[in-house]
């Protein structure tokens, strides 16, 4: 798996609908919102700093040439970076971190919630997340105890009261769900 969701990208360079965006949206929060903590944001002003965010990367994607070599996350951080800068500039109230100490912050290595190991991890575990809701509680589950605890199926089949072949064809049905979330990312 990339880790950069380049299908989207595209789509969101090309027609950026409101379904793109909202899936946008839901993968990147939970990154650009670790990102601001590590960057001394309150977290009373969190949501305000990634509305401003969301609303400059709103006219900035659409001009975005994906570059395998340079990377999008690359990107993301500079842009996120530079706001979250302007944003600081903007603040009447001592903050944790100075815009000195703020600046000196030039690459998503310089924090190790950006690296590439925890970037795949937070869009990985927003994918389940995402993922989690297209299914029943019960569905999901099974799942889970079967695909994720490593449970017999024969012992979650009877904590569940269904068949073990209604186990493994949930956890089929699951398991090509999230291969279709994951091949959108590669794309």
């Amino acid at each position: 798996m990339q880790d950069t969701p380049v299908s989207l990208l595209e789509r969101l360079c090309r027609s950026p609908d409101e379904p793109h965006w909202e899936r946008f949206v839901a993968l990147f929060t939970p990154i650009l919102a670790r990102w601001s903590q590590r960057l001394g944001v309150p977290a009373a002003d969190t949501e305000d700093l990634l509305q401003e965010v969301f609303t400059l990367l709103f006219r900035k994607l659409p001009e975005f040439q994906y570059d395998p070599s340079k990377g999008f996350r690359a990107w993301l951080w500079t842009v996120f970076h530079r706001q979250t800068i302007a944003w600081r500039k903007r603040q009447t109230r001592e903050l944790p971190l100075s815009i000195k100490q703020l600046e000196a912050l030039e690459s998503p290595d310089s924090i190790a919630e950006a690296s590439d190991g925890e970037y795949r991890r937070v869009l990985i575990g927003r994918i389940l997340q995402i993922v989690q809701k297209d299914f029943p509680k019960q569905t999901w589950q099974v799942f889970w105890e079967l695909a994720v605890k490593g449970r017999p199926g024969i012992e979650v089949a009877s904590q569940f009261n269904i068949t073990p072949n209604a186990v493994y064809l949930i956890r089929g049905r699951v398991l090509a769900r999230l291969r279709q979330e994951l091949t959108d990312l590669d794309k």
